[in-house]
This record gives C-alpha cells, structure tokens and sequence, in this order.
C-alpha cells in the first residue's frame, strides 16, 4: 500500500510496512556538487507531480567497498543530503519528533544502516523518527577558508542545522509536531549534539547524547595541520578523495578525530566544554551517558601480549598529561578493574567518553536546566567485549537482529531493549525518564542487568580527568 505526504516542496509518495508509513531518500539540500562542493547548504529544489520516497537516497563518500553497498542495496555519492521518515499516520496528530544523527567518527556511517531502522521505535512509542545523511570526511571538515571561503567550515554541522531547519518546517506533512522535536546522536553524532548546543542552535527542544566522546573537538590549529595534509583536490573524484583521507596521520592515543568538528570562529566560537562551563547553552532538558565499557571494542583487535605493565603505564601518561602521579591514577583503576587489558580501556573509556559527557552536562545542570545521565552496563554476548561502544543502538532501535553480537537477540535482551525504549520515548515525550542529575555526585541510572539509580557514580576515576580537557577557543 501506498501514502503521500504533500511538503513544500512538493507531494513525495512512501510505503507502508505493517502499521509504520515510511519515505526514504528525501532531499532536505540540493545537492552539495560542483560549484556547491564546499559551500554551506541550499535550498532543496522543489519538483511537480509525486515523488517516489520508497528507496534510501545515496550515502556520502565514505570507505566501503561495492560489495558491502550492493549487498546492503545502496549507493555512493556527493548527492548524499536526503533523510528518511517513519511514521505511524500521515494526519493532524502532532506527534514528538526525534531526529538522530549517526555515528562514525564523521568519517563512516549513514541514515539507512539497518540498526538505525525508526520503525519499532516509531510504532512503539507513537513518534516521528527521522535519520539522515550529510557530508563526511574531508568533504565535511575540512578547515581550509583560505582556499574556499570562510563558509566552507564544518559543512557536515551546517548540513544538520539545515536538516533541522527542514523537520522544523515541513514535519507536520508527516504526522509530526514542529514543536516538539528532540535531537539524538550517538559518538561522533552526539558530539555534533554538543556542538550544535554550545553553538546556541534552537532548532530542537530536547537532546540526547549516546557514547560522545565529547573532547574530540578540534582546535583551530588541529584542524589546519590536517588540511595541510590534503592537497587542493579541486574536482578531484570520489575515489582520489577518499585515497587522500587513507593518507592522513593524526595518531591514535588519545584518541584523535581528523574529520570531527572544529573551532572555526563561525559555527563553533570555543569548544563545547568550554562553552557549557562559562555560559548558558539553549535551556532544554537533555539526556546523556555512555556505555560502561565503550573502549573494549576498540582494544579487541589488539594482542593480549601488548597489555603489558609498561604498555598500560604508557597509556595513562598519555591521557593524564604532564605533572599527573600516574601510579595514583593506575591504583585507581585497580581498584576496579583486574587485567591490564581492562585497566588501559577503562581509562580511555573515562577519558574520551564518561568524563567529558558528565563535565557537559553538570555544567549545564548547575544552571537548573533539566538533566538525565545514564550508564548503560548492558554487556554483550561477545567475550571480552562488556557493555561497549555501539550497544545503545539495537537496544534504542530495537533492531536486535541487525547486530546481535552487540548486545544480543534473545528474550533477555529483548526485555532490555523495550526498557531501554520505554525510557528514551519518556522523554521525548516530554516526560522526565527517571530522576533528575541536578550536581557533580547527582543521580545517575545504571541500565542492565540490575536496573537502579545511584549517586556519585565512579566519582573518583572521574576526578582524575577534570581539567584535562582543552581550553581553547
């Protein structure tokens, strides 16, 4: 069966899967080519007649090979600025919005992954859910005003603020409320959260923020040492451009984000926790945490023979700086973890993700703006891999059986995903989810097995990386 839905732009006609209305592959921009390559983005033209919206628009350039993209039904291109829409009527019901912005270190990743399917979600908690594609890579970071203008900076921001713009218009044609509509993103998508917050952006009334690692804002500086590395590609190809990024050194502990947003004077002023602890960000109510164990999925692929005493030595005087007492910081980690393995992830875990999300939003609490943290401790059933990166999402999806070996697919992690669900659409639909995290030491909810509120959750491993981060701006 058929649906339309009559937009501004013109009528688009999707599908209905069971008691969930769909449409894929809808332009929200015109697409970002040729003399638009490194411009902000435009308008999205308007057409006559009906549109199919029944396929999933182009993803951006990214590395993947046409395997993976015939296999999946996609295709690859810089016409890549379109979202999708599910929805459980084309009528006057109003229904709360989530928009959410996909992870992949702004480099990898797209709006029609099979994880990210907003059918359940949709269908469950009475909601208009929207995913979408923007630019990645160097053809969404790259700080080189000099060479194409002072509005060519993080254009991947400036897709989202656009996208946003066009589910504040013209969400109503979908069932959706205009008023209503919470922001989510998850790792690098919910850094962009965080910079599309510090940068005052009012295009939502409500944010989530899944596993950011929230530090990897980029100075200035470090945004121009990486467009150093990238030759003036001018009508460079998808494939030579790709080729270019392969060939960017950046590093890997800390952990480094070559493509990740910048300070760049326009859309990011100073970095988001800069920004969050010395002025006031849009006063919205905002849920935010992290996995308990998000760095074990990216040390898996390394040896145990490599976590040696001196290996693990070396990691945490790489993260804690110069003048840290790293036998302090490792006796606190012992204290909580046995393996050196554990020990060197937790400490990028606490680092790179729990320490900056809960800076981010204590600082935004403390100005009596409503906060929710989590941590999510649901493990996965892979050994060795706990409850890391990327287990959020089948459990806020319910798209279990997209990645099963991230969180699982039985009746156990079934249970988990609609508890998990039922909180997330708490709040979207305005309520508030559980209790609120008004100060450092406040409440946090422990999502897993054992399901409970505690306070002044690991504020000791915490404390080792407050002022840490950077200050620039």
């Amino acid at each position: 069966m058929t649906v339309v839905a009559h937009t501004a732009n013109g009528t688009l006609r999707g599908d209905r899967s069971g008691d969930v209305l769909a449409f894929r592959g809808v332009p929200y921009a015109a697409a970002p080519v040729g003399r638009y390559r490194w411009r902000p983005p435009q308008p999205a033209p308007s057409w006559t007649g009906v549109r199919a919206a029944t396929e999933f628009g182009a993803i951006a350039p990214q590395d993947i090979t046409a395997e993976r993209l015939a296999k999946r039904g996609l295709t690859m291109s810089e016409d890549c600025l379109t979202l999708n829409i599910w929805t459980p009527a084309v009528d006057d019901s109003r229904r709360p919005v989530l928009v959410f912005l996909h992870g992949g270190g702004q480099a990898q990743g797209h709006g029609s992954a099979p994880l990210l399917d907003g059918a359940r979600l949709a269908r469950r908690g009475d909601i208009v859910v929207v995913t979408l594609n923007f630019r990645l890579g160097v053809l969404g970071s790259l700080y080189a005003p000099e060479r194409h203008g002072p509005d060519s900076t993080n254009l991947a921001l400036r897709d989202q603020q656009h996208a946003l713009r066009w589910v504040r218009e013209q969400i109503g044609a979908f069932g959706g409320d205009p008023g209503a509509i919470t922001v989510a993103g998850q790792s690098s998508g919910a850094v962009a959260v965080a910079a599309l917050l510090a940068g005052g952006c009012e295009l939502f009334d409500r944010a989530i923020l899944q596993s950011g690692g929230l530090e990897r804002v980029r100075s200035t500086a470090a945004a121009a040492s990486v467009a150093a590395q990238v030759p003036n590609i001018g009508d460079a190809g998808v494939e030579q451009i790709l080729a270019v990024q392969r060939g960017i050194d950046t590093g890997f502990v800390p952990p480094q984000g070559p493509f990740h947003p910048c300070v760049d004077g326009d859309v990011i002023v100073e970095h988001p926790l800069v920004t969050a602890r010395i002025r006031a960000m849009p006063g919205i109510p905002i849920l935010a945490g992290t996995t308990r164990d998000e760095w074990r999925i990216f040390d898996a692929a390394i040896d145990d023979g490599v976590f040696t005493e001196q290996y693990v030595r070396d990691r945490a005087a790489a993260l804690a700086g110069d003048g840290r007492d790293i036998d302090a910081v490792l006796t606190t980690y012992r204290a909580e973890h046995d393996t050196p393995r554990d020990i060197a992830s937790a400490m990028v875990t606490d680092y790179h993700f729990t320490a900056p999300t809960e800076q981010f939003v204590r600082a935004h609490a403390e100005r009596g703006n409503p906060v929710f943290r989590y941590e999510l401790q649901w493990p996965s059933p892979r050994t060795g891999f706990g409850a890391c990166h990327d287990s959020c999402l089948p459990l806020v999806f319910g798209n279990l059986d997209a990645a099963p070996a991230l969180a699982g697919a039985d009746a156990a992690a079934r249970r988990m995903s609609d508890e998990v669900q039922d909180r997330w659409l708490e709040f979207i639909h305005g309520a508030d989810p559980w209790e609120r995290y008004d100060a450092y030491g406040g409440a946090t909810m422990l999502l897993g097995p054992h399901r409970r509120i505690v306070h002044g959750h690991r504020s000791e491993q915490l404390a080792i990386w407050e002022g840490r981060y950077p200050a620039y701006g």
